[in-house]
């Protein structure tokens, strides 16, 4: 039936119901209360009238997950200052591989994930830019954990390998980490970060791990390792059956 002739049978019936409730209810009632016994009564009526809103898809096992990085994150290393990084535009997709009443172990496709460099576009260190020709690439090899969808409390190991290059100037051995990004914040001995639990889609995820040396005596010096590194990752997480 066409949304129209729905409004105006509905409209009738209420206008209908109004009439029942003054005739035979009205006596001693202010108006106020009149209109309230109606709406109790036609209630029902209502359903058709306003376009259906969309549900939440609820995930299931196989349902496709989607990360889309933030502004909102940081990285650091060692003793130095802690760089902000803004990551819009970077993400992937993935896969739910189980789902254990609310929590949901996910799996995301290394070869998707797209996390932007570190570089003067998108990083400054005390509020300056970093300077060109300075870039680090992210180079994630797997990001997969649980998600507790009621809590928000999620958990996924991070294994990724860090580029830097200094253009035709300088090309370092890669730096490996390999950390647990968490909502629940993550500290180490020297380096920490706050995590935020999953809420309308939005997370912060937080992870410090230990970096070994490269081999590269010049980014080892240069990063005093080994040592510690930490990120932080603002994100959203959506699903699609």
């Amino acid at each position: 039936m066409p949304a129209q002739q729905l409004r105006s049978g509905a409209q009738a019936r209420v206008a209908s119901t109004y009439q029942h409730v003054v005739n035979h209810h009205a006596p001693g009632l202010r108006r106020s209360e009149v209109i309230k016994q109606a709406v109790l009564l036609f209630s029902g009526s209502l359903t058709g009238l306003a376009s259906p809103s969309p549900s939440l898809a609820t995930p299931t096992s196989g349902s496709v997950a989607r990360l889309e990085t933030l502004r909102d994150c940081s990285l650091a290393v060692s003793i130095y200052p802690t760089f902000a990084y803004n990551a819009t535009g970077g993400g992937g997709r993935g896969r739910v591989l189980e789902v254990n009443g609310d929590v949901l172990t996910v799996e995301f496709d290394a070869t998707s994930l797209n996390i932007p460099p570190i570089d003067y576009r998108s990083t400054k260190v005390v509020g300056v830019p970093i300077p060109p020709p300075l870039k680090i690439e992210i180079l994630p090899k797997s990001l997969k954990g649980t998600i507790d969808v009621r809590t928000g409390e999620a958990n996924l190991d991070f294994d990724a390998q860090f580029q830097f290059d200094a253009g035709s100037l300088y090309h370092a051995a890669p730096l490996s980490i390999v950390t647990k990004l968490s909502t629940e914040g993550s500290e180490g001995r020297m380096l920490r970060g706050p995590g935020e639990r999953l809420r309308d889609g939005k997370l912060k995820l937080a992870g410090v791990s230990e970096v070994p040396k490269t081999g590269d005596g010049l980014l080892d010096g240069f990063l005093l390792l080994p040592s510690e590194a930490l990120a932080v990752l603002s994100a959203e997480i959506h699903f699609d059956p």
